[in-house]
């Protein structure tokens, strides 16, 4: 009796999927690999499904496996029988079939508790940390910036590398329905330090009982694809910088930046793709010099952030020692000295500021 209801759940099951594939026959769709989590009888399985439109679809074949019921292609008339028993086959007894070997998964269980490979915060000038800039939050985003290069070896094409143990901190602010304080201010010390590289928070696909604890978070570093045409664009001009000293890299990179914008008040933002890529310079904002100075800084292994009040952006970078301030769209009037002196402008969030600079170099804002 328990099997005849099996069969009847799975061969509703396959109808369904069968008349949604219908529907959607004349439709370009993109199939994805489901990240959920199956249980059946109250019991994990594992499942195959693939994510299209939002819908999870699985093979008739694992489908009819899981409710009991037998599935057999017929090649001669190209059809799918239901519930028959299987051809048998008989193996000889001198022959042994070894046991399939599968790696053990990792499972990520979210338990409210922060984890970090080490404390990196040891080496930073602790008066950068506060309920808000936590010290547990530094170690989970500097422990990507460490092992950026091998994290990014792995990664999927969701830019998660699976086989990696990522740190994560827990917001305890965070709510369903809220962000928490310190995962807001992440986000935006993030967005401060993301060019070429970019950096952002988020959570394992498989963790387990990330509800319970909303303000969870990984740090998941990856390469910014989409900036593919600037980089073909500025693969020799980064090239070239190699055996120069940091300072000589600064100005070359700051003159090559100013070279191909010109200053409009009041233009509109123009793009890295789009500034590195034009024949001729292209009119653009003080974000426009900021955002393309960092992008080359960051090609070039040269620890840079981005700063701005009210109505301005500018540049940080880490030079001889010390954090120099350097405004491209100021240089590109002047060309004199690329480093300001004197500048005039005041940082609109010197405590985010300066947690960015410790993130990359430790121990760096002390002076």
């Amino acid at each position: 009796m328990k099997r005849t209801r099996s069969f009847i759940l799975g061969f509703i099951s396959a109808t369904v999927l069968t008349t949604a594939v219908s529907a959607l026959a004349q439709t370009e769709l993109i199939a994805k690999l489901s990240s959920q989590t199956f249980f059946w009888q109250n019991a994990k399985i594992e499942l195959e499904a693939y994510n299209i439109n939002g819908y999870n679809y699985v093979r008739l074949r694992d489908a009819a496996g899981i409710f009991g019921v037998d599935v057999e292609y017929n090649g001669t008339d190209n059809s799918v029988r239901l519930g028959e028993e299987p051809q048998q086959i008989f193996i000889p007894l001198t022959e042994t079939i070894p046991e399939p070997t599968k790696e053990p998964e990792k499972e990520h269980i979210a338990d409210g508790t922060d984890y970090a490979k080490e404390d990196y915060s040891q080496y930073a000038n602790q008066s950068v940390f506060n309920d808000t800039y936590t010290k547990a939050a530094y170690n989970t985003i500097r422990q990507s910036i460490v092992d950026r290069d091998e994290i990014i070896a792995g990664n999927n094409e969701d830019g998660y590398n699976s086989k990696y143990s990522y740190a994560h901190f827990v917001d305890s602010n965070q709510t369903l329905d809220k962000t928490g304080k310190t995962i807001s201010a992440m986000n935006s010390v993030l967005g401060s330090m993301n060019g070429y590289y970019v950096y952002h928070l988020g959570t394992e696909p498989d963790v387990v009982d990330y509800w319970k604890y909303p303000g969870y978070s990984i740090c998941k570093p990856t390469v910014h694809s989409h900036f593919t045409p600037a980089n073909e664009a500025t693969d020799s001009f980064i090239k070239g910088l190699e055996g120069l000293k940091e300072v000589q890299k600064i100005e070359k990179i700051a003159t090559y930046v100013a070279d191909r914008i010109f200053y409009e008040t009041n233009g509109a933002y123009k793009g890295i793709n789009e500034i590195f890529t034009a024949d001729t310079p292209v009119g653009g904002t003080c974000g426009s010099y900021a955002s393309a100075f960092l992008y080359l800084c960051q090609r070039a292994d040269i620890p840079c952030v981005t700063i701005a009040d009210d109505i301005h952006a500018w540049n940080e970078v880490y030079a001889e020692g010390k954090w120099r301030t350097i405004d491209v769209g100021y240089y590109d009037l002047s060309r004199t000295d690329v480093f300001a002196k004197n500048y005039p402008r005041t940082d609109g969030n010197i405590e985010k500021t300066n947690f960015t600079k410790e993130l990359l170099v430790p121990g760096s804002t002390k002076n």
